[in-house]
């Protein structure tokens, strides 16, 4: 009977690291929505440059401001 309760313990233990797995993976998942969206406005500054080296900047809140 203890294997079996070894076994249950086991699976347990098996189900917590799932559930802090599935955690992190949310947290990880968020920081990239993150990081494509400040790669989006690097682009677009990146892609307004002119070739005299000034920049047109889009200031957030501007009517042109990318929504996220």
């Amino acid at each position: 009977m203890s294997e079996w309760f070894d076994r249950i313990a086991k699976l347990a233990i098996l189900g917590e690291k799932f559930a802090l797995l599935a955690d992190n993976i949310g947290k990880l998942q968020s920081k990239v929505e993150d990081h494509e969206k400040r790669l989006v406005r690097i682009e677009t500054i990146i892609e307004i440059a002119r070739p005299d080296g000034s920049t047109m900047r889009i200031l957030p809140g501007s009517a042109s401001a990318p929504q996220y």
